[in-house]
Formats: structure tokens, C-alpha cells, sequence
């Protein structure tokens, strides 16, 4: 079950981390989103 946990708290670091970029930087909003498809 451990993994299920991780996937939850890996989710949450990239959801903190793009709100606190769109936060700073509005218009980097689709930058990140197309630089995160690219990780995957």
C-alpha cells in the first residue's frame, strides 16, 4: 500500500509546486504544464 501513499504525496508536491508558480508568475502557467508532459 505504500505506493499509494507515495503517488498521493508526489501529487501534492507538483500541485504545491505549479500553485506557488502560477502564483508568482502567471503567464508561466502553460510553460510548466508543457514542461511537466515532457517529464513524462
Amino acid at each position: 500500500m505504500f505506493w499509494i501513499y507515495w503517488d498521493t504525496a508526489w501529487s501534492l508536491i507538483i500541485s504545491g509546486i505549479m500553485f506557488a508558480t502560477i502564483v508568482a508568475h502567471p503567464d508561466a502557467e502553460f510553460v510548466e504544464i508543457h514542461a511537466a508532459k515532457q517529464i513524462k
